[in-house]
């Protein structure tokens, strides 16, 4: 019955799976994808599972002229809690799109010296970006992962129900290794986000 909790549980969210054969192209194909918000003027979240994909995606974003940021778990935490703070000057501006903005009743600490960067920006993250981070993002493409995994990735894009035409795009891989413990686990995945 509460408006806010209303608006986060019935957030709309509308999922398009894509195939990649070649799991070396992954990267590519995730950034491709990326791209075709590059003139939506939206806040685009890349979630990938490995940090040589982060790597590639970022420097094709880079080499298109787009606004990107990183957050891996091979930041030093300093630097990452500084990115990640719009109340300190040299908080990260594209960060600061995927934030729940301050209230106007927040005390004078707590309003920002940050000012969100304006157009289509990128912020990609490995898990590091899935828990313990309130962000919000209006679309998000990502490679597959376990299934705990992309709940937390999805409860990270259209967080607070204000869109209704939120996007995710996952790209996953034709085969499996059903004797590999991890890539059963993406393959069952798999099956639940088909259904």
């Amino acid at each position: 019955r509460h408006d806010v909790v209303r608006a986060r549980l019935n957030a709309r969210k509308m999922l398009r799976l894509h195939e990649e054969a070649d799991d070396k192209k992954l990267a590519e194909t995730v950034a491709s994808l990326a791209l075709k918000h590059r003139d939506s003027q939206r806040a685009i979240l890349i979630f990938l599972r490995k940090v040589d994909d982060v790597e590639k995606v970022r420097a094709r974003l880079h080499k298109e002229k787009q606004a990107v940021q990183v957050l891996t778990g091979t930041m030093r935490g300093y630097e990452r809690d500084r990115m990640a703070d719009p109340r300190k000057k040299d908080g990260c501006e594209i960060f600061a799109r995927f934030l729940p903005p301050p209230k106007p009743s927040d005390g004078p600490d707590m309003q920002w010296k940050v000012t969100p960067k304006k157009g289509t920006v990128y912020l990609i993250c490995t898990s590091a970006g899935e828990v313990g981070v309130n962000i919000s993002a209006d679309d998000l493409v990502c490679d597959l992962s376990t299934f705990e995994s992309m709940a937390q990735r999805f409860g990270r894009v259209n967080r607070f129900g204000i869109r209704h035409d939120t996007v995710i795009d996952v790209v996953h891989g034709a085969a499996f290794d059903e004797a590999d413990p991890i890539s059963s686990r993406l393959h069952r995945t798999l099956i639940l986000l088909q259904q």
